[in-house]
């Protein structure tokens, strides 16, 4: 009997000290893992006019079709007469974007909207980890070029303008994205009219700053939104200028992403909509637009 309890007591000790030496090792693997990039924090590489924080993957290349209609006037005449701007195109942009790496991508489009051509690049240099770096920052920049001319007998150099930008954005929960996008666009040329209220004059630079986000609503579907305030008293309303402000709904379906949104903007470049916002929510002149993107891989 006394062999038999000490067989059973030596027993429940080895037990006890395997299940110690088992919980101490795993906590040393839980302590000594590193930390993991925090991915999708947005779904696609555009939300409705703001650029996001993601890239086109490697060796892909995603193909873009935004579109926007004309101002839907609800509860004026005008809106029934253009079927609330489905009548009228305000701008449609196509567009290629190609991932050299992970974190670089290049790409080009063409906007109805000045005929404009530009050419993007977007590099992400910091990304969010689930442990120390609790952002990711990327920088954009694009070149457009008008192939019209803005006043007659104009110079080539006058039909060119650039944008460069800071995207940082941070994935609160795995429902809710936000990011801040610092904005400097350039344009080479700008008409020299006068503000009639304080007598300001339009900029060459005209700084902004955008914010935008998504809120997940499903494991397909998700709100958007994306606002930017120019730093300009040239932009006014009493100067027939609003800050551009667009709502919308992501629907991810198998191989593209389809936005479905309103935007008070026509342009859908930053070239474009950032200096030359001309409609207000307050008199119904937002505009429905969808983007649409297909990605193929190489």
């Amino acid at each position: 009997m006394k062999f038999h309890i000490t067989l059973l007591l030596l027993t429940c000790s080895f037990a006890c000290f395997a299940q110690d030496d088992l919980l101490d090792m795993l906590s040393s693997e839980t302590e000594d893992q590193q930390p993991e990039k925090v991915a999708y924090t947005f779904k696609a590489i555009k939300l409705i006019n703001a650029n996001t924080i993601e890239t086109t993957k490697k060796k892909t290349m995603d193909f873009r079709i935004t579109h926007r209609f004309g101002d839907m006037k609800i509860g004026e005449p005008e809106g029934k007469h253009t079927f609330w701007g489905m009548d009228n195109a305000a701008n449609i942009r196509f567009s290629l974007d190609y991932g050299v790496t992970e974190k670089l991508s290049i790409g080009v489009g063409r906007s109805k909207t000045k005929e404009h051509i530009d050419f993007n690049l977007k590099f992400r240099f910091l990304e969010q980890k689930t442990k120390g770096m609790p952002i990711s920052v990327a920088y954009f920049t694009n070149a457009a070029i008008s192939p019209v001319a803005i006043i007659p007998d104009d110079e080539f150099a006058n039909r060119w303008s650039y944008t460069h930008q800071l995207i940082i954005a941070k994935k609160i929960s795995r429902g809710i994205s936000l990011e801040i996008l610092p904005t400097l666009v350039h344009r080479n040329y700008v008409l020299n009219d006068v503000h009639p209220t304080n007598n300001s004059t339009d900029e060459n630079d005209l700084f902004a700053l955008g914010f935008g986000g998504r809120f997940k609503v499903s494991n397909r579907v998700a709100m958007v939104f994306d606002y930017f305030l120019p730093f300009s008293d040239f932009r006014t309303s009493a100067n027939d200028y609003y800050d551009s402000f667009g709502v919308g709904v992501e629907i991810e379906t198998g191989g593209h992403v389809f936005h479905i949104n309103l935007s008070n903007s026509a342009g859908i470049i930053e070239n474009d909509f950032i200096p030359d916002t001309r409609s207000s929510w307050e008199d119904s002149e937002y505009k429905l637009g969808f983007n649409i993107s297909r990605v193929f891989s190489f």
